[in-house]
Parts: structure tokens; C-alpha cells; sequence
């Protein structure tokens, strides 16, 4: 089985489940090292695990003293679950620091901030301080709208252009204040006779206090830290690239990768990058560091980029959640005007969480991949759960896997027609500029994971010119950009298709799944499947997303993904080619006669319009080249 496009490798995932050997490609090296963390390391069984352990303590510990003074200290029975920040600029007109948040919602019950501008005759002194309310009517009115910012001083009030503030972040000009502090308190309950009963966690919300200002201190030790992480290339120095799909970081006055951080975000960051090293140079010095050794090292260089998904000027608080919501809860670089800041070292916080949660999913891909095994954890787990990760009824021989890291149309590695089956999930035309977001994670790994699997870490920045999405960034300065970007597509997902009928036998099939609402990105896609040489022989709508989910609310996709089932077309005569018009009535009755088994399955709206798409190319790809 093949996956030309794997992403995170849940396709061969499931072919290794199922005793298959498995090939599993992507250009992406972000992804293969997914991949690579998915589907080869876990064989490794239960030792991988406890190295991972030992590990991820040995970091901690190694780690623990070096933020010591960056963070306040709290009371024993409280934990810190976030810092909460606004970025802020000087109004041009009064001088005054300006706190920007679009509202200041802190909970659903009512919970927020209000600001007290203290409206001083010097500048310096023009500052906001903030105050916990309870009520929705007490909260302050959000000072930023629409990019358009309102000063909150009483004597002034003025608006800022949207334009206006961009040049004031590109001259350097915003910076971030802290707001409010969210944390979790230790409450003793009695029971009826007066004993103590269990403990009991309490959520709350407080104001910023004069020991929270610790950020003098954190900027003096980050200069300090600087030149030398420079030198050993410790924390990123890359430029955001000038002609990225989405140019927002730019825009707002963050030109390099690292200014997507605070200083502090960024001091504990180039901390945990200098500890990896170390640890990875302590171990590697040992007798018997060998592949379990670099494999949890792979997993630790993961945890620490999960917390930055975590940790960046890039986060925001879900008020009615009452949680930090990541990085990339959208597939872009949408601009925060308040972010969250999570301490690395807080019990069951920061490191540990994001350690622990590493180690949650190797045990869970450890007993998917082998099933016999007894690990540790699953005897804790669910019925569901185990139902869910339980291996199929009927033994199996243990599946096998090749990775490779290239682009999907030169798998030079794969013989002629020995595949059986290829199964992909091709890139979604426009939906996801996948290079360009995976930069964010690949210029930290680099510096770690690259230090264990220097091969898949070679380039600057991840290859945008060679990835098959429809990306008019690509053609920046180029008429019909669109267009081009169109045609890019079609060609390089032509091209990946060829090579797939190269590998696959000549009675195998392949299978893709695909969805998008506009017609542009079914057209250039199945162009490049039927130039290819495959006939599309059975198609299916499958419900696969989530109504709610962040990925698909304003973008083109759908509810529904559909399943092409495709072979290799057999080789036909030039008089055998027909006309559309010809053709015409045979998809309409095709698509006519499929409608009615979509809507009895409960089939509507804009899933019904997609589902459409597999029954008119099935009729298609039978008769292709189709004049007109």
C-alpha cells in the first residue's frame, strides 16, 4: 500500500494494523518526522517508552533551575494556569499606552476586566491598570475593531487607523501588558462529622500585582542568553518569508520566526533548546546509545514543540471554555490581540503536560501497532477506548513500513507495478498552505529533532516551490496569479498521479479522498487524475468533519468527504473518443439517478451538490480525453 501525500500517517497507519506493508511519503519533513514518530519508532515496543520516561525527568530536572525567577512565586495551594496578555501601542495622539483586545471576556458567568486608564499629563505615566469584574455591563468596551483601535483615555479617545497601527507594530512600536492572571486554588472540604475531605480545585481570575512585573529581569536575561544561542544556532534567526499566502506576522511587526514569541516565551523556549542539546550530548556519550536512545529523543524534540503550539503571541483564551486555545486552531496566521502565556514548569502544567501527552499517545500507538503487548497504561483505559484501539479479530502477520521524504511524483525507491492499492488524501487545492504553517514548528525542530535525524532537516525553511497546493503567493507580482496557481496544482497533482499508475499494478486501484465546495479545485483535480490514466470506477460521500471545527468555518470544505475509487485505464483508439454532447445525457442521468440514494441516506445542502461531483466523473473518466 502507498500514501504519496501521508501528512501525519494515519493511512498507513491503518495498513500496518491490517499486516500490510506500507509505503508512506510526504515533501513535508515536519510530516515525515510525524510520520516517522507514527508509524516506525512505536515498533520498537515498550523499551522506546521507558527511555522516553527517563528521558523527559532527566530534561525537567536539568531544566528546572535555569527559570528559576522568571515566573513569580506563587502560594503553595495555588497553580498558575495562565498569563494573559494584550498587545499594546502609543497612541499617536495623547501619548497614552493603549491595551488591545477585541473584548475582555474572561468567562461565560460574566467574568472580566475592566480597564482605569490613568490619564497623567507624562507619557510614561499614561499607562492602564485592570480590575476583575462579574458582570458582562461592568466589563470595559474592546478597544480594537475591524484592525481599527480607540484610545480608552478619557481626554482623548481618538481612533487609530487600521493602517495607522500596522506602522506603528513594523516601526516596533507594540509591545504586550499584562492583564489578568488565571489560576486554580486548593480548597479543603469537611465532610458531614467534620473530618477533611478531598481537596478541591477552584478556578479564579486576579488583576495583575507589582510581583507579576518581573519582565525587566526576563528582557536582561534573554540579551544576555541571545548572542550565544545565535551562535549555536539555538533559537530561530529566519526571516517570515515576504511572499507567504499569509503575510500577517509581517504586517503586524513581526518580521523573524522567534518574534512570535514574548521575551519570556522566547527566553523559555532557547532554554529548552539549550537542555535538549546538552542531554542529547550527555546521552550520546554513554555506552549503548543507540536507535530506542534517538527515538525518544525524536519524541521529546515533539512534546517541546507542542508546548510552543501552546506558547506563542499566536494563542488566545477561549472565554467560554475557560482554556488556552493553540497556535493553529485555524490553518493560518490570524493575529491575536491578546495572547496566553502557560508557565513551563507547573506540576501537571507546561512541560509535564506536554511530556506526559507525548508519552499518552506513543503507549496508544505502541498497543494499536502491537496488540499483544501488555503496556503499562492500558490496563487503566475506557471499554471504549480499548474497543476503539483493539486490534482486528482475525491474527495478522505485524504490517512493515518504508518512509520516505520526497516529492510525491519521483518515488524512485518503488519498483514498476508493485504496488496494490495507493491510498491518499491529496492536498486540498487552496484550503491549507501546509509548508508555509509547518515553518513555525520546523524552525524549533530543526535545532533539536535535526541534532537526532539531521537527513530530514537539510533546508532553511520548508520547500514551498515543489508543494502541490494552489498557492497564488507562489506567483506574487504575476498577472492572473489565480490562475497560475491553478494550473500549478493541476500539473504537479498530474504529475503525482503518474507516478502513482507508474508503481501500481496493473489490476490495483487507488483511492482517494477529496473535498472542496468550489468547482476550480474538483476541476483541476480530476484533470490531473483522468491525464494521468485512471478511470474513477465507484465513488462515495462520507461524513468526516466536524460541524463545529475551526479548520472548516468560513473556508471551502464541506461536512463530507468523497471517496474516488479509481484503476488504471485501459488504452482506447482515437475514434473510441466521444463528444460532450454526446455524453451530456449520460452524466445527467448518472448524477439523476445517484441523487436520490444521496438524499435517502440523509444527504442535503452542499454535501448533496459534492456528492454529485463522483457520479458525473465516473461517466467522465470512462470516455476521457471528452471533446467539445
Amino acid at each position: 500500500m502507498l500514501d504519496p501525500t501521508a501528512g501525519g500517517g494515519s493511512i498507513p497507519l491503518e495498513a500496518m494494523r491490517l499486516g500490510l506493508k506500507a509505503f508512506a511519503n510526504d515533501l513535508n519533513p515536519v510530516a515525515s518526522l510525524i510520520e516517522k514518530a507514527t508509524l516506525e519508532l512505536p515498533l520498537y515496543g515498550e523499551s522506546v517508552v521507558q527511555e522516553f520516561d527517563r528521558i523527559g525527568k532527566a530534561f525537567i530536572a536539568k531544566a528546572e533551575p535555569l527559570y528559576e525567577g522568571i515566573f513569580p512565586r506563587e502560594a503553595p495551594d495555588t497553580q498558575i494556569l495562565g498569563y494573559l496578555f494584550a498587545r499594546t501601542i502609543r497612541c499617536p495622539y495623547c501619548g497614552g499606552l493603549i491595551p488591545l483586545s477585541p473584548n475582555w471576556r474572561l468567562a461565560p458567568d460574566g467574568t472580566g476586566v475592566r480597564l482605569v486608564p490613568h490619564a497623567e499629563e507624562q507619557e510614561n505615566k499614561r499607562v492602564c491598570s485592570f480590575e476583575i469584574v462579574h458582570s458582562a455591563r461592568e466589563q470595559s468596551a474592546g478597544t480594537i475593531t475591524g484592525g481599527r483601535a480607540t484610545c480608552p483615555f478619557a481626554d482623548c479617545g481618538r481612533v487609530i487607523d487600521g493602517d495607522e497601527v500596522k506602522a506603528i507594530a513594523q516601526a516596533g512600536g507594540m509591545g504586550e501588558q499584562l492583564y489578568a492572571v488565571v489560576y486554580k486554588r486548593a480548597i479543603q472540604t469537611f465532610k458531614k462529622d467534620g473530618e477533611p475531605g478531598r481537596i478541591k480545585w477552584e478556578r479564579g481570575y486576579r488583576a495583575p500585582r507589582p510581583e507579576d512585573d518581573v519582565f525587566e529581569d526576563v528582557r536582561d536575561r534573554l540579551e544576555e542568553k541571545l548572542p550565544y544561542w545565535e551562535a549555536m544556532d539555538m533559537i530561530p534567526t529566519e526571516a517570515f518569508p515576504t511572499d507567504s499566502n499569509d503575510d500577517r506576522p509581517i504586517q503586524y511587526g513581526m518580521p523573524l520566526w522567534r518574534d512570535l514569541f514574548s521575551p519570556r516565551q522566547l527566553y523559555c523556549h532557547g532554554t529548552s533548546v539549550e537542555v535538549f542539546r546538552e542531554l542529547l550530548s550527555e546521552e550520546e556519550a554513554k555506552p549503548g546509545f543507540g536507535d530506542v536512545q534517538k527515538a525518544a529523543f525524536a519524541y521529546l524534540a515533539l512534546a517541546l514543540d507542542k508546548l510552543r503550539d501552546y506558547n506563542s503571541r499566536m494563542t488566545r483564551w477561549h472565554s467560554s471554555r475557560q482554556v488556552v486555545v493553540n497556535t493553529f486552531d485555524r490553518h493560518d496566521f490570524a493575529f491575536k490581540w491578546s495572547f496566553v502565556e502557560m508557565a513551563p514548569l507547573i506540576v501537571g502544567l507546561g512541560y509535564d503536560w506536554a511530556i506526559e501527552q507525548t508519552g499518552k499517545c506513543l503507549t496508544e500507538l505502541i498497543e494499536m501497532l502491537h496488540p499483544e503487548l501488555e503496556v503499562k497504561k492500558r490496563k487503566q483505559q475506557t471499554s471504549q477506548q480499548l474497543s476503539m484501539l483493539a486490534a482486528p479479530t482475525v491474527r495478522r502477520k505485524q504490517g512493515s513500513v518504508c518512509l520516505s521524504c520526497q516529492s510525491g511524483d519521483a518515488l524512485y525507491h518503488i519498483d514498476d507495478h508493485s504496488i496494490d492499492a495507493v491510498v491518499m488524501d491529496p492536498p486540498y487545492y487552496d484550503n491549507v498552505m501546509y509548508a508555509e504553517l509547518s515553518d513555525f514548528f520546523y524552525v524549533w525542530l530543526k535545532r533539536t529533532a535535526g541534532y537526532v535525524y539531521p537527513e530530514l532537516f537539510t533546508r532553511t525553511l520548508t520547500d514551498k516551490e515543489n508543494e502541490a497546493v494552489a498557492n497564488p503567493a507562489k506567483f506574487k507580482g504575476q498577472k492572473k496569479s489565480k490562475d497560475l496557481a491553478y494550473d500549478d496544482y493541476r500539473t504537479r497533482m498530474a504529475a503525482i498521479f503518474a507516478e502513482c499508475r507508474r508503481v501500481l499494478s496493473k489490476d490495483g486501484v487507488l483511492m482517494l479522498m477529496f473535498t472542496h465546495k468550489a468547482t476550480g479545485a474538483w476541476d483541476a483535480l480530476a484533470k490531473g487524475l483522468l491525464d494521468a490514466g485512471f478511470v474513477i470506477s465507484a465513488s462515495w460521500p462520507v461524513n468526516t468533519e466536524a460541524e463545529g471545527s475551526l479548520h472548516i468555518k468560513d473556508k471551502a470544505a464541506a461536512n463530507s468527504t468523497i471517496f474516488l475509487v479509481c484503476r488504471p485505464r485501459p488504452e482506447q483508439d482515437e475514434e473510441e473518443m466521444v463528444f460532450w454532447e454526446e455524453l451530456e445525457p449520460q452524466v445527467t442521468q448518472e448524477v439523476l439517478k445517484r441523487v436520490a440514494s444521496f438524499r435517502q441516506a440523509g444527504i442535503s445542502g452542499i454535501d448533496l451538490y459534492l456528492a454529485c461531483f463522483g457520479p458525473a466523473l465516473e461517466v467522465f473518466s470512462r470516455h476521457w480525453p471528452v471533446r467539445r
